[in-house]
C-alpha cells in the first residue's frame, strides 16, 4: 500500500490519522498499531497524533466513534412507519458498525495497559457497548413502541448483530451458510416489540 506524501492532509489530520489507524488494525490488529506506522499512512508527523488524541487509547475511542457515525445517524432520523423495516436497518447498522469494530475492541482486550485504561474511562464517561441498547430503546421508544421490558428485545436485536459481525470475521466460509439472515433475525425478534392489545 502506497505511503502518504508528509505534509497536513487534504482532509484534516484527525480524519486521516483516524483513517490510518483503521487501516492498520484491519490489516494487522494490535501488533502494528504503533502512532509511527499510523502517522506514515496518514501523512503527518507522528507528534500530530498525541497533539490531537493524546494517547492510543484515545486514538481507538475516535476511531470508535467514527465508526459509530451511521448508527447515530439512524438513530437521530424520523423513524420509519414499519417496525419490521426499522428493526432490520437497526440490525443491519449495528451489524456494519460491530464487523468494523471488532479489531478496535480485539486490541482493547488484548493489551493490558489499553485494557485498564478503557476500563477507567468507560466508567467515568458511561462508554461500553450497553450504550448500543440504550440507543435502540430510545430510538424505539420516540417511535412509539411501548412494550413493558423494551431493554431485553434491544439487547437481543443488538446480540444478534453482534453475534452475526462475530461470525462473519471469525468463521469458516462454509460456516456462514448456516449463520441466520437478518430477514430471519427479524422475524423471531419482531413479536417481542409488538405491543400487546
Amino acid at each position: 500500500m502506497a505511503t502518504r506524501s508528509r505534509g497536513r492532509p487534504s482532509t484534516g489530520v484527525r480524519e486521516a490519522v483516524i483513517a490510518s489507524a483503521q487501516q492498520v488494525l484491519a490489516e494487522s490488529g494490535i501488533a502494528r498499531l504503533s502512532t509511527k506506522e499510523i502517522a506514515t499512512r496518514a501523512g503527518v508527523a507522528e507528534s500530530s497524533i498525541f497533539y490531537h488524541f493524546g494517547d492510543r487509547m484515545s486514538l481507538l475511542q475516535a476511531v470508535i466513534q467514527h465508526q459509530l457515525r451511521p448508527f447515530k445517524e439512524m438513530l437521530a432520523d424520523e423513524p420509519a412507519r414499519d417496525l419490521r423495516g426499522e428493526l432490520a436497518s437497526l440490525l443491519a447498522t449495528l451489524e456494519d458498525f460491530f464487523l468494523s469494530a471488532l479489531p478496535i475492541m480485539a486490541a482493547v482486550q488484548s493489551d493490558a495497559e489499553l485494557r485498564a485504561v478503557y476500563r477507567e474511562r468507560s466508567r467515568d464517561l458511561d462508554l461500553g457497548p450497553h450504550r448500543a441498547v440504550d440507543g435502540v430503546v430510545a430510538h424505539l421508544s420516540a417511535r412509539g413502541v411501548e412494550v413493558a421490558d423494551l431493554r431485553t428485545p434491544a439487547l437481543l436485536l443488538v446480540g444478534a448483530a453482534h453475534q452475526r459481525a462475530l461470525q462473519r470475521q471469525l468463521s469458516p466460509p462454509d460456516a456462514l451458510v448456516d449463520l441466520p439472515s437478518p430477514d430471519a433475525i427479524v422475524e423471531v425478534v419482531l413479536p417481542l416489540f409488538e405491543t400487546k392489545n
